[in-house]
């Protein structure tokens, strides 16, 4: 039938198209489904860690920086990292991953199609309905797949303007008194720096957010009067991934980092795993263990932050400290 796929992923960001890619060339028919009419863009600051060094993101596509520049309010620090952060514009990881699929026989890709309900083994689309044997949510924070699922999200929001004038300084600034346990960030891209503000609204609002976010590129000087401003929620209540017959993946699955806000890794990597988890149900997934793991360890150290507002610049000064040493990046991911 036209109309029937053993798996159909909704959500061509990393996790749909790494879910695709592991499935490409099996004996399963694949359907990816995107809302967006170009695969790619998306509200994000494009930062790579270490736990991306697997997927081989190609280095013509990123820019790398070994040496981090922290602010603690005024007071600048430097790190220096065992492993290097990168980045890259949500448009080259798309395409890049986009290929990878593109030409396989077993999936079918369609875009510009909005899913407008699930129901048992079929989802109802703009474009008609088909039939599932299995159903991926890739579909981010506002996953009409983890709706349908009865799950309950909790947020935090990115914010940020890319702006054309174009740096070699990777910083990142806290101010507790502004920010609480929140940050800002300028993560230098190849044509474009991209500047914005992570925050939990449970303790700042947006409005106090974007204030502090332009106050910073004021004072940095840096125009940003024809820049867009974006911003977008980033899901992190993880509640599982498996759920029968229909899996989530990535900010859907709530596999975000409550702690930083990143999330293209962890997309990646429950992209992957999901996928071999389809064609063998006995595989372990150890790899979505691991990830799981240092997401808890960030978010118990988070939630000493929030706990002791009084102490976060404290905090934040022996956190940097540790941060010199090689074994504590690498129990923190990178």
């Amino acid at each position: 039938m036209a109309n029937k796929y053993d798996v159909i992923i909704i959500g061509a960001g990393p996790a749909g198209l790494e879910c695709a890619n592991q499935l490409k060339n099996s004996n399963l028919s694949v359907l990816l489904i995107e809302k967006n009419k170009i695969i790619g863009p998306k509200t994000c600051a494009g930062g790579l860690t270490n736990l991306d060094r697997k997927f081989d993101v190609p280095n013509n596509k990123t820019r790398s920086f070994q040496n981090q520049e922290i602010f603690i309010k005024e007071k600048s620090y430097t790190i220096s990292l065992v492993n290097p952060l990168k980045t890259i514009s949500r448009f080259d990881l798309g395409q890049y991953q986009l290929q990878k699929v593109s030409n396989c026989k077993n999936i079918k890709i369609l875009k510009e199609i909005s899913v407008k309900e699930i129901k048992k083994n079929e989802i109802v689309t703009s474009s008609g309905n088909f039939k599932f044997k299995y159903l991926v949510g890739a579909d981010g924070s506002n996953s009409i797949v983890r709706k349908h699922l009865g799950l309950k999200s909790k947020i935090c929001i990115g914010m940020y303007y890319d702006v054309p004038k174009i740096t070699d300084r990777f910083i990142w600034r806290v101010d507790p008194k502004r920010l609480k346990s929140g940050y800002i960030w300028v993560f230098p891209h190849k044509k474009y720096t991209n500047i914005g503000v992570y925050h939990n609204p449970d303790f700042v609002s947006a409005k106090e957010a974007k204030i502090a976010l332009e106050d910073f590129l004021k004072q940095q000087d840096y125009d940003f009067s024809n820049s867009k401003f974006e911003a977008s929620p980033i899901n992190y209540s993880y509640c599982g991934c498996i759920f029968n017959n229909i899996f989530l993946v990535g900010d859907a699955a709530g596999l975000a980092s409550k702690t930083t806000g990143e999330g293209i890794s962890f997309a990646l990597t429950s992209g992957k795993e999901i996928a071999k988890r389809i064609m063998n149900p006995n595989y372990e997934m150890d790899e979505l263990d691991k990830i799981l793991t240092l997401k808890k360890r960030q978010e118990r150290m988070l939630k000493v932050f929030d706990g002791l507002p009084f102490m976060q610049t404290l905090l934040f000064k022996i956190f940097l400290n540790l941060m010199k040493k090689k074994w504590f990046q690498t129990y923190f991911g990178n």
